[in-house]
């Protein structure tokens, strides 16, 4: 690859702004009831003190210790910031954005499972910065958090179920609103609202030159991918954020890829993410 991570001081800011680095505070937790207590009714009830108190306009937290290598690996969920991949994943998405334009590889950049939008305001402004802003960015998202496992390699690990936790419920007009707080809102910013299985078959997104998945779930992935694969032009990057940390989107991304016999080579990002180039002559993958 021809692209380089960690010589712009602008660009390194930036990732420090995103991931809440700049703050030690963004290590603090909040408590939202999201606990997997062994015993239900106690977690009924913390849960209900807290909401009430949120609809008050309180927020409850509880103070940690900022650890800079778990920010880096993007192992903790900053409380500020717009993004939880960590420097090294955004790191990662800088080289590909820049060999994307070193190598003139052509199509847009889609992030399915956004958050808050960080990573996608990251490459954005990457995009903006290189002259590049005329590529669509598209961001896939339900906008209201992660669906409930419905499929057995979702469902037989009980911590995979995230469906309830309130701190990844963040609305489109959230989103939003942190695009154009940055000044990164503009035509090419797109938006796509509801659960993948519904949104992305009917998405229309172009040539891909980069497909970014964070969906967490295998279901999930399966839904990014069999719409969507087709659309990633060779040379183009197919980065997913929780391979090695996701054992339902392990299992997705291994059986989808042994299917179409796709044999480039994946590459460990940090422990947790991974990512592969499309060959130059990759199989024919139809939508299912």
């Amino acid at each position: 690859m021809t692209g380089v991570a960690g010589t712009d001081p602008y660009i390194e800011l930036l990732k420090n702004v995103l991931t809440g680095a700049v703050y030690e505070e963004s290590a603090w937790r909040r408590e939202d009831g999201y606990h997997r207590d062994k015993f239900r009714p106690l977690k009924s009830l913390r849960q209900f003190f807290l909401k009430s108190w949120a609809k008050r306009g309180y927020l409850v937290v509880k103070a940690q210790h900022f650890d800079a290598k778990k920010r880096e690996l993007g192992t903790d969920w900053p409380l500020f910031g717009y993004s939880m991949v960590g420097k090294r994943r955004l790191d990662q998405l800088e080289v590909a954005i820049r060999t994307i334009v070193a190598e003139q590889i052509p199509g847009n950049i889609l992030e399915a499972g956004v958050w808050r939008g960080g990573a996608s305001m990251f490459m954005k402004a990457l995009l903006n910065h290189l002259g590049e802003g005329h590529r669509q960015l598209w961001l896939a998202d339900s906008f209201e958090g992660l669906p409930k496992p419905r499929l057995a390699p979702d469902t037989k690990d009980k911590r995979h179920d995230l469906s309830e936790c309130d701190f990844l419920k963040v609305s489109i007009e959230t989103v939003s609103a942190n695009f154009e707080r940055f000044g990164l809102l503009d035509e090419n910013v797109r938006f796509l609202k509801g659960w993948f299985c519904d949104s992305l078959p009917h998405a229309n997104p172009g040539k891909l030159a980069l497909l970014r998945l964070d969906g967490d779930l295998y279901e999930s992935t399966m839904d990014v991918l069999k719409p969507l694969y087709q659309n990633v032009v060779p040379g183009g990057f197919v980065v997913v954020d929780d391979y090695l940390a996701w054992s339902g989107c392990r299992e997705a991304i291994d059986e989808f890829r042994e299917l179409h016999k796709i044999k480039a080579p994946m590459f460990n990002i940090d422990g947790t993410g991974v990512y592969w180039r499309v060959p130059q002559a990759q199989p024919s993958v139809a939508a299912a």
